[in-house]
């Protein structure tokens, strides 16, 4: 086995060691997730904010979705980023950390399923 060959392997265990370090760090931090999101998620359009973060759809598109203004959907996108539960990879598009919904959160199903029906598959449970 060449030099080339030893690196590619090297590198591939290294990869599966990751994933197994990242796997571990999702599974303890969900209970810390859960209760911050308890903390600042504390109405049930906020909780359906959370639902909706998944990075696609727009704080406007969010707003509109659950019918707050969106002010109050650009208030909750900032005390998430502040715990650290929301990223903002583009702009106006929040993104949570994890895929973590407290089992104590009501069900909820959007207005218009055929536009969002990844929201019925995150209801029963995290990725």
């Amino acid at each position: 086995m060449g030099a080339e060959d030893e690196m590619i392997s090297l590198l591939k265990r290294m990869a599966d060691d990751i994933k197994v370090m990242k796997s571990y760090a999702r599974f303890q931090a969900r209970d810390a997730i859960v209760s911050v999101l308890n903390k600042i998620a504390t109405t049930p359009e906020r909780q359906q904010m959370w639902r909706l973060f998944d990075g696609t759809i727009s704080n406007d598109a969010i707003a509109k979705l659950i019918g707050v203004t969106l002010r109050s959907v650009q208030y909750f996108v900032q005390d998430a980023e502040s715990e650290g539960l929301v990223i903002a990879e583009k702009r106006g598009y929040p993104k949570r950390i994890e895929d973590v919904f407290p089992t104590e959160w009501k069900a909820w199903k959007p207005k218009k399923v055929e536009e969002q029906p990844q929201l019925e598959k995150q209801e029963m449970g995290e990725k």
